[in-house]
């Protein structure tokens, strides 16, 4: 790598830093705030900017990964949390390390969300598709199905909502067996193994993000 090159990104990395592309803030109360990220950075500058590796192949992929542990740290440091890293537990949910706070990722790429809280919580984030009718029968329960009825949007938010609700649980569970009640326009009710969790939709450029209040 050429000397130019260094400097180019070296130039980047402080501009990154500085103005990562945070499209959405959102903070529910003092203790929860979810932040979402439009990736605009090549995978050189995000690599410089996260400590962990990953043998991921898929480039975007590997932008994701890097995006998500960024974004984490920031918004660690936005609430006075300090910031030791991020593992997985056996269920492949993803933790902060010595800390009572919880986590949640997702991401569709270009966009990479998080959540950060004083308790369990779940974030998911999913494009507005026409395929995703052809895959309804594995997540809509019969009377999800006749709410949602041929209305693309809401079938997305339903799909999102479990998504989110299953990440709260952070174990394997049918989305069938999970389910969602709308109560207001942006706001969802889900149930799922005798528990129920509060959720919000909200639609940012074509895609459905939800997360757990």
């Amino acid at each position: 790598m050429n000397l130019n090159k260094i400097m180019q990104l070296l130039y980047n990395f402080i501009l990154i830093r500085c103005y990562m592309s945070i499209i959405k803030k959102i903070k529910t109360d003092k203790n929860s705030i979810i932040w979402i990220w439009k990736i605009e950075e090549s995978l050189e500058e995000l690599s410089m900017l996260s400590n962990e590796d990953t043998d991921i192949k898929s480039e975007n992929k590997k932008k994701e990964f890097y995006a998500s542990r960024i974004l984490i740290e920031k918004m660690c440091k936005e609430l006075n949390i300090k910031f030791y890293g991020i593992k997985k537990d056996d269920n492949g949910k993803p933790y902060l390390i010595n800390s009572k706070y919880h986590i949640s990722i997702s991401h569709k790429f270009p966009y990479v969300t998080s959540i950060l809280d004083n308790k369990a919580c779940g974030v998911d984030i999913e494009r507005i598709d026409d395929k995703v009718r052809k895959i309804k029968s594995k997540f809509l329960r019969e009377n999800e199905e006749k709410e949602v009825g041929d209305k693309l949007k809401k079938l997305v938010e339903y799909w999102s909502i479990k998504e989110s609700t299953y990440k709260v649980e952070g174990k394997t569970i049918p989305l069938k067996k999970i389910n969602v009640n709308q109560k207001s326009k942006n706001l969802y009710e889900s149930l799922v193994n005798g528990k129920n969790f509060k959720l919000s939709v909200l639609e940012i450029d074509n895609h459905i993000l939800s997360y757990t209040t």
